[in-house]
């Protein structure tokens, strides 16, 4: 145990006490082992952080999105920035977390090919 207090390595054991090698995580269960360990950092540090997630419901199954989008997202922390696609947060989600008052601003970002630019735009996808 000392070891892991120098090197503040991270050890998973599944409910029979088994250690649980990283690799075998999936990609959804890694992100939310991220996601877990982020705020918990946060929480520690006693600080108002920002957090920006790329992809934030990209690798999960529906329950786990539903918990990050009714429970995570408004409070992790004053400042929350999500980037995500139209079918990685669909209405359903969108309509939640304007429930819960968790958006203060929404932006389309708009990439057009033949000009090689991207537009901002006020609003979501629909």
């Amino acid at each position: 145990m000392e070891q892991l207090t120098k090197t503040f390595s991270l050890l998973l054991y599944d409910l029979n006490g088994k250690l649980v090698p990283k690799h075998r995580l999936s990609a959804g269960e890694k992100q939310l082992l991220a996601i877990a360990f982020l705020w918990g950092l946060a929480k520690v540090s006693g600080h108002r952080l920002p957090v920006a997630i790329d992809t934030p419901l990209g690798r999960l199954d529906s329950s786990h999105r539903s918990n990050l989008v009714e429970r995570y997202f408004p409070s992790a922390s004053h400042q929350v920035i999500l980037l995500s696609t139209d079918t990685e947060i669909g209405k359903k989600e969108v309509e939640t977390l304007r429930e819960n008052e968790a958006i203060a601003r929404e932006y389309l970002l708009k990439y057009d090919s033949t000009t090689r630019q991207t537009t901002i735009q006020p609003g979501y996808f629909w």
